[in-house]
């Protein structure tokens, strides 16, 4: 969820993108949220947040898709992680508001944009915070949290490939990476000084052989960078713009070779 970490104030990671106040204003139809799903949100967060417990949350991530909300003035900020948010809250009762619903936003402009989405911020609290990563899960499928199996190994680290280990290597999908993240992240590399920053997907047998994991692999190192600190900072930072399942690695880019490609 990361609520703490929003709250928490830490060093800014350079943007990625400088669209911020126009970024809403290029959808061209007005947005229609359902009502049903606004009120139970409403009704949601009226709930103390020492008393939210799980099935308090599922019902909101269930239900905060479609419902309405207004935007925050400005629409987007800067939270304290360093990364983009665009601000929703709750229509305020008997007053007209201009319609945003997150199911919609995701596809006309936040993807793009490499916007995360901050719900109810207050200086001192906020109901949910969901990373560009989280939005991202919710395009490719369907819900901001993947908590199922999946082929990916968890790893977030550098490696270390053994010579007789045998990988197979190919280019991540649009399914599991879409043209628009491979750029947002290709900016927030060349940012940093990466300058060629590239990308593969790696599959590997477990050790009991039964079955493969993958991991998403970058051509970075520690050595790519002027400390270990730096490093680890900007690992933490592709992390925000990929689903929370995903798992991903530095490598050296002559282990794989020509195998990596550009983001």
């Amino acid at each position: 969820m990361g609520l703490f970490d929003f709250l928490k104030k830490k060093e800014p990671q350079q943007q990625t993108n400088q669209q911020t106040e126009n970024a809403a204003e290029q959808h061209n139809e007005p947005y229609l949220g359902d009502l049903e799903k606004t009120e139970l949100v409403y009704n949601l967060v009226q709930t103390p947040k020492s008393e939210r417990d799980e099935n308090w949350q599922k019902a909101f991530l269930q239900n905060v898709i479609q419902a309405s909300f207004r935007c925050g003035e400005p629409q987007v900020i800067t939270g304290p992680d360093g990364f983009l948010y665009f601000q929703l809250f709750l229509p305020e009762p008997n007053k007209s508001f201009q319609c945003y619903v997150i199911d919609k936003m995701k596809d006309d402009f936040l993807l793009s944009s490499g916007f995360g989405v901050v719900i109810n911020p207050t200086p001192n609290s906020v109901d949910w915070v969901f990373s560009y990563g989280d939005i991202l899960n919710l395009h490719l499928n369907k819900t901001f949290y993947t908590t199922e199996k999946t082929p990916f190994s968890r790893r977030v680290n550098d490696e270390t490939i053994d010579k007789n280990e045998k990988v197979m290597i190919g280019q991540p999908s649009e399914a599991i990476l879409p043209q628009q993240t491979r750029q947002l992240l290709a900016e927030l590399l060349k940012i940093n000084g990466v300058e060629n920053p590239k990308v593969l997907l790696m599959m590997r047998d477990k050790q009991d052989g039964k079955d493969s994991t993958q991991d998403l692999v970058f051509n970075l190192t520690p050595q790519t960078f002027k400390t270990q600190d730096e490093y680890r900072s900007i690992m933490q930072a592709i992390s925000w713009y990929l689903p929370k399942h995903y798992s991903f690695v530095g490598i050296d880019e002559s282990v794989f070779g020509e195998n990596f490609m550009p983001l």
